[in-house]
């Protein structure tokens, strides 16, 4: 019977280790056509301890190794496998993001700054406009001096006007 082909059930595998820990590990092995590490692993597995063994204790301990706990040990650290792929694609968006955030930003700055001035300008415009015409109103509606020497003076608009008009009559 080949042990590879045979798949023991965990009752089995209890029944074969509870059989080897009363008797001899070698003849059940030899019964059941098993090799005697493959019992002792049942044993292991199933928790029955060997009555002879348990009699003598042994401070030997044997350690089934996988060649990355090896290669661990040997380093002295579990080594880091790094996805560098998914490594350098995360960076460089992490990074794209930032910077359109920061671009982003200063183009608002810009367009408030912008929209800011020339509200300013066209306030100063519109105030500037205001007293120019304030200022040649009052002219218009005052009396004056423009040139004592030569007889010039400036009458508001309303007198130049009906003085016209007195005049052509």
């Amino acid at each position: 019977m080949s042990n590879e082909s045979k798949k023991y059930s965990i009752d089995e595998k209890t029944k074969i280790a509870l059989e080897a820990s009363s008797g001899s590990i070698e003849e059940t092995a030899k019964k059941y056509g098993l090799k005697v590490s493959e019992i002792e692993d049942f044993m292991r597995e199933t928790g029955v301890q060997n009555v002879k063994d348990e009699a003598k204790e042994s401070d030997e301990v044997t350690l089934e190794v996988t060649d990355d706990f090896a290669g661990s040990y040997e380093f002295g650290a579990t080594p880091d496998k790094l996805n560098y792929g998914r490594l350098v694609f995360w960076s460089v968006f992490g990074t794209a993001v930032v910077l359109l955030m920061i671009v982003s930003i200063m183009y608002i700055y810009d367009y408030s700054f912008q929209s800011i001035q020339s509200q300013r300008s066209a306030e100063s415009i519109y105030y500037d406009i205001t007293e120019l015409k304030e200022r040649d109103q009052a002219r218009l509606d005052s009396f004056g001096v423009v040139d004592l020497e030569e007889g010039i003076y400036h009458i508001p608009i309303d007198s130049a006007i009906a003085r016209i008009v007195t005049d052509r009559d």
